[in-house]
């Protein structure tokens, strides 16, 4: 059962370090876009509405891509109100709380309901409203799904790794100091 648990916790693990690369490329390429249609603006006075989408398209995958990574490397928004009074085993009670009950939950509710939204905008062949646009104005929508099963992946994995900690914590012997002995 342990080793099963472990070996789940590596395999989400993967998942969402595989997001923070899927996030690093797509930040690049954003990057490129925008500076070649900058270029192409400013330079060569031409320009194509769907590139400019296009950016907002990466940008939409990078940032959903990248809230998963954040959370994994703990570098996301926390309030470390309550945090700083606790030690270390507090801490790991209250980030485990955290996922089990913000996390999960909310992760899970964003997918119920991103579903339908994009599967409506799927089924409909919703394009952009400006004449050149993109076409398909479900994939940023569809962002919002992958996003959240990734934070849902990682909020999974975290509990996990909570809850191993947890019980490696209260199951290590306590060290009791023995009295000297008297000669």
């Amino acid at each position: 059962m342990k080793r099963a648990l472990l070996r789940i916790e590596k395999w989400l693990g993967l998942l969402t370090g595989l997001s923070g690369i899927l996030s690093g490329l797509g930040m690049v390429l954003m990057i490129l876009l925008v500076f070649g249609n900058m270029s192409a603006r400013y330079l060569f006075g031409t320009g194509a509405v769907w590139l400019q989408e296009l950016e907002l398209y990466l940008l939409a995958f990078t940032v959903m891509t990248g809230f998963a990574y954040a959370m994994r490397h703990d570098d996301h928004v926390r309030i470390d109100v309550f945090s700083s009074f606790l030690n270390r085993t507090g801490k790991l009670w209250l980030d485990s709380f955290t996922m089990l009950v913000v996390a999960i939950p909310i992760s899970a509710l964003i997918l119920y309901y991103a579903w339908p939204y994009m599967a409506v905008s799927y089924l409909r062949g919703e394009g952009s409203p400006n004449a050149g646009g993109m076409p398909w104005l479900f994939l940023p929508k569809a962002m919002i799904l992958f996003g959240f099963a990734l934070v849902l992946t990682e909020a999974l994995r975290q509990a996990l790794a909570g809850g191993r900690r947890l019980i490696f914590h209260y199951r290590r012997p306590r060290r009791t100091s023995k009295p000297a002995r008297e000669a």
